[in-house]
């Protein structure tokens, strides 16, 4: 809390703001998610109500310091404010966005009011882009690190413990950000997919088992990019059989590609991406069978640095070694010690130097890579193991239309196998629970309309549930 201003700062304070020139280029807070306010220093008195109007929080920061408006949100001692900005903030050279904090003058070594400051593309997988050791200090310029962009920050008071006497923890102003860049589009599993390339030529093609060109029908790189043909059905991948038809890019012997992916991939339990390559029906117990083709994968956060990724011993055995890089055909892997991608390498490893088909082998098909983890929730999972049914066995799709909703979404849902119960729950952004309704699945498919007519503007996310599978959806209620 900072008090003791005058009329005549009151009235210069106003001036400087009207005054003020705004940066172009720039993306403000547009709205607030969440909000769980602190106490005052003493840890039992409430946070003034002039310093809990969470609307100082949108727009551009007035970042005026001189006593006397109160143009901020005090956090109060650990409070926190979930928020989402205007656009994207992009990551650029140097840092990317600023926290700006009111001080009226005083400095951090005086007024340590001090935060710690998250941020997300999709409200579920967080990077912190602080310390606890180093948090901000009254205003406070930040880096995005290796994350690409991101729509929403979370910011908690870190402020020291009875720093003064009549402290109320950081007094947040607003915050700024770098706006370079536009906010995907993708939607359902093709936000887990490639969407583009790195470097220019986009990918470096080898040449056959007998050091001629790749066909020009399999020379299309595009073909990398998005779903894999059929990401329910494996093997439906591998029965294309015309030039016309041909569903990947042929790396040919040695070539490799760089991919990027439109949201950043976290690190999570298990497997954490998934090649998918075709080989026109030679599955035969899904091993390398009769064309043993390989490659070396390698993951990167900021597009500089690669870092081999490694096959777990649960996903080993059809001619891969766990521990170890190199898949045959399709393959998944885990990001080991990095925890999160943006980009995946692929290099060719067919031919160590000797023919191995008995044809014109043209290297890895690439035909789509998969990222198979969200939140914890294994919504985009699918599997290479021979199964019965030869479909995905943790996944359960989801879309909702439309979105933002007035009145009435639609949720289409789609499960690997038949169900009898699908669990349809709403909760706020802080997790309290809106509304659960459990119906009988009868079948893989389903399209269920839910009435968000009362509920108010906002946030929500709706986790839909069965097969022991779970997939969470953002719902915004306009």
């Amino acid at each position: 809390m900072k008090n003791n201003f005058t009329t005549k700062m009151m009235t210069t304070a106003f001036a400087i703001v009207a005054t003020t020139s705004v940066l172009d280029a720039q993306v403000y807070i547009s709205s607030v998610i969440s909000s769980t306010q602190g106490p005052s220093v003493d840890m039992i008195s409430p946070v003034a109500g002039s310093r809990s109007d969470l609307t100082k929080l949108s727009g551009a920061p007035e970042d005026s310091d001189i006593q006397g408006p109160i143009n901020f949100f005090s956090l109060g001692m650990g409070g926190e404010v979930t928020v989402e900005m205007s656009g994207p903030i992009c990551n650029a050279a140097g840092n990317d966005l600023t926290v700006f904090e009111t001080t009226w003058g005083y400095t951090c070594a005086t007024y340590p009011e001090q935060a710690r400051v998250w941020a997300s593309q999709d409200l579920c997988n967080w990077t912190e882009l602080t310390t606890e050791a180093m948090p901000i200090c009254h205003n406070g310029s930040l880096d995005l690190g290796c994350m690409p962009w991101a729509l929403y920050l979370r910011i908690r008071d870190a402020s020291p413990m009875n720093y003064a006497a009549d402290g109320d923890g950081y007094d947040l102003d607003g915050v700024s950000g770098n706006s370079t860049c536009t906010l995907p589009v993708e939607t359902g599993l093709a936000r887990f997919a490639a969407n583009g390339f790195l470097g220019n030529p986009q990918a470096t093609q080898g040449v056959t088992e007998n050091a001629t060109p790749v066909p020009a029908a399999r020379d299309i790189q595009t073909r990398m990019l998005g779903l894999p043909l059929n990401p329910y059905n494996l093997y439906a991948n591998d029965v294309t059989t015309s030039s016309a038809n041909n569903n990947f890019f042929s790396l040919g012997n040695g070539g490799s590609v760089v991919l990027k992916f439109p949201y950043t991939l976290y690190n999570g339990p298990g497997a954490d991406v998934q090649i998918f390559e075709t080989s026109f029906n030679d599955v035969a117990s899904r091993s390398c069978g009769n064309y043993p083709e390989k490659a070396r994968i390698q993951g990167s956060c900021d597009g500089v640095t690669f870092v081999d990724l490694v096959i777990l011993a649960a996903d080993a055995g059809n001619g891969e070694v766990a521990g170890t890089n190199t898949i045959c055909r399709d393959g998944k892997l885990d990001f080991d010690v990095l925890p999160f991608v943006n980009y995946i390498k692929i290099i060719d490893a067919t031919f160590p130097g000797t023919g191995n088909f008995p044809g014109n082998g043209d290297g890895f098909d690439v035909d789509a890579v998969l990222g198979l983890q969200n939140c914890g929730i294994q919504t985009a999972r699918i599997t290479n193991e021979e199964s019965n049914s030869e479909m995905m066995e943790d996944a359960l799709y989801v879309e909702t239309y439309p979105n933002p909703v007035n009145d009435f979404v639609n949720v289409s849902v789609l499960m690997n196998t038949p169900t009898d119960n699908i669990t349809f729950r709403m909760t706020d952004i802080t997790g309290r629970v809106i509304s659960t309704e459990t119906v009988n699945g009868d079948g893989v498919n389903m399209i269920r309309d839910i009435n968000m007519s009362s509920y108010k503007s906002g946030i929500y996310l709706l986790s839909v549930e069965g097969n022991g599978a779970s997939h969470v959806v953002k719902i915004v209620k306009q």
